[in-house]
């Protein structure tokens, strides 16, 4: 592996633990670096990849080690060294392939090019300790939360919120498959390719791909990297979506020739995924408070050739202009909130403090608010989050119910998920990644009274 590989790594690691950056966005903006294009092969760049999130995904297993190997606490240590004892011991604890040598040698190296000379020993002195107990690191944890904790690097305060919301055995399942790796899941733009035709290339190059039993132009592949090498296939033809969000476009359940809003719309997929299975007909209203996120949505659009979708910047917090009561068929709010359902996805949201997030469930209430003013008698509202949080999910909703009589719960056309579950088929269902084999997700129906819907 390239040393300048383990270097950018342990720079990223810095900058979200130093800044507070969300990974996706620091690690994007280090591999598009020029010089870092130049210089490094795809191979690093999947390493830097492999490094930087593991470390992230382990970081509470990490440290538990490293204190138990070393006389200084973790807090105290400088942050460049912090995070190369961090990245020497995931590499010698989670990649076989990386000789313990090499892992060792390396950081050491790397250590004193990053004028860390003074703690080169040190570091080398814990990173050799912690290879002689390797095998053997977690041996004391007790079997209890907090054993649970260092175990699958969930905050014990997260699993206290999943077991009072979910249970102690899905909170273990979830604190457990945190840590897993995400599949690959794929939307067909079917503008721009038929899903026979898709299927046809992929299987004449060799590329592993599963469709999805119940999600139309849905598949997991296996490789990805091949894939985006495959010249037969059209640009843009596809895109990146896990199966929640696009099962939240089905529950919605819009058809061609209706008005829909979406009205936190960006980054655009749930607006592409609706306007195809809208077949490119009626409209569809894409709101976004960011101008330049709403620009970005609309260039996506354009090139994914939906023609029926229709952008704006617009707060939909803020009071609903008149121009838009009342004439919606279907409206979705899937509203910014805590992300605890995408952890395998971005890590690093399972260490910020829950407190937090306290006021996000008044926005999103904001939000489900004046989005209701939008659609029309008999119309449908659909509220969603990518959280596993009852604050913000269930008792938002009910919330919602108690303020406005004027809409009645609406039964998710979901049967197959309700099935996985083992649940009755209900106006609300929360999708978890060890039932479901999504993100955690929950989606809630309402649909406006014909007789009672006076607006308020």
């Amino acid at each position: 592996m390239n040393k300048n590989a383990r270097y950018l790594a342990t720079q990223a690691l810095v900058r979200v633990h130093q800044g507070g950056g969300y990974s996706n966005a620091v690690l994007d903006l280090l591999l598009s670096d020029e010089h870092s294009e130049n210089t490094m092969s795809s191979a690093d760049r999947a390493l830097i990849s492999r490094l930087f999130y593991g470390v992230l995904e382990r970081l509470l297993t990490l440290d538990y080690i490293i204190e138990q190997h070393s006389s200084v606490r973790i807090k105290k240590m400088h942050p460049v060294v912090r995070e190369l004892l961090r990245l020497g011991c995931y590499q010698l604890i989670y990649m076989d392939k990386i000789p313990a040598s090499a892992a060792v040698n390396e950081t050491v190296k790397l250590a004193r090019s990053m004028k860390q000379d003074k703690a080169a020993g040190f570091i080398n002195a814990v990173l050799r300790a912690v290879e002689r107990h390797n095998g053997h690191l977690l041996d004391n944890l007790a079997d209890d939360e907090q054993g649970l904790s260092v175990r699958t690097s969930c905050p014990v305060q997260l699993i206290r919120l999943w077991s009072s919301d979910y249970g102690d055995d899905m909170a273990v399942l979830l604190a457990e498959s945190a840590n897993q790796t995400p599949p690959v899941t794929i939307r067909l733009n079917t503008f721009k390719i038929k899903q026979k035709e898709f299927e046809d290339i992929l299987e004449k190059s060799a590329i592993e791909f599963t469709k999805h039993p119940f999600i139309s132009a849905c598949y997991d592949i296996k490789d990805v990297v091949g894939l985006k090498r495959l010249a037969e296939l059209p640009e843009n033809c596809y895109y990146h979506q896990d199966k929640a969000s696009q099962i939240c476009c089905m529950a919605l359940g819009a058809e061609p020739g209706e008005r829909v809003a979406d009205v936190c719309a960006a980054p655009g997929g749930k607006s592409l995924t609706l306007a195809q299975l809208m077949e490119n007909e009626g409209e569809i209203l894409a709101g976004e408070i960011n101008p330049s996120k709403c620009d970005a949505m609309e260039r996506r659009i354009n090139l994914a050739g939906a023609t029926n979708i229709i952008t704006v910047v617009r707060d939909a917090s803020k009071p609903c202009p008149s121009a838009l009561i009342g004439k919606f068929d279907r409206v979705l709010c899937d509203v910014p909130c805590s992300g605890f359902g995408a952890i395998r996805r971005k890590p690093e949201i399972r260490y910020k403090p829950i407190e937090s997030f306290a006021s996000i469930p008044e926005l999103q209430l904001s939000i489900l608010n004046e989005s209701a003013n939008m659609v029309r008698r008999g119309g449908v509202l659909q509220y969603s989050t990518c959280t596993l949080n009852k604050a913000e999910n269930e008792q938002v909703a009910n919330r919602f119910l108690s303020l406005h009589p004027e809409f009645s719960p609406r039964i998710l056309p979901l049967e197959d998920c309700f099935l996985a579950s083992g649940g009755q088929p209900s106006y609300q269902i929360t999708l978890f990644p060890p039932i479901h084999g999504t993100d955690g997700f929950y989606i809630a129906g309402f649909t406006k009274n014909e007789e009672t819907a006076e607006m308020r």
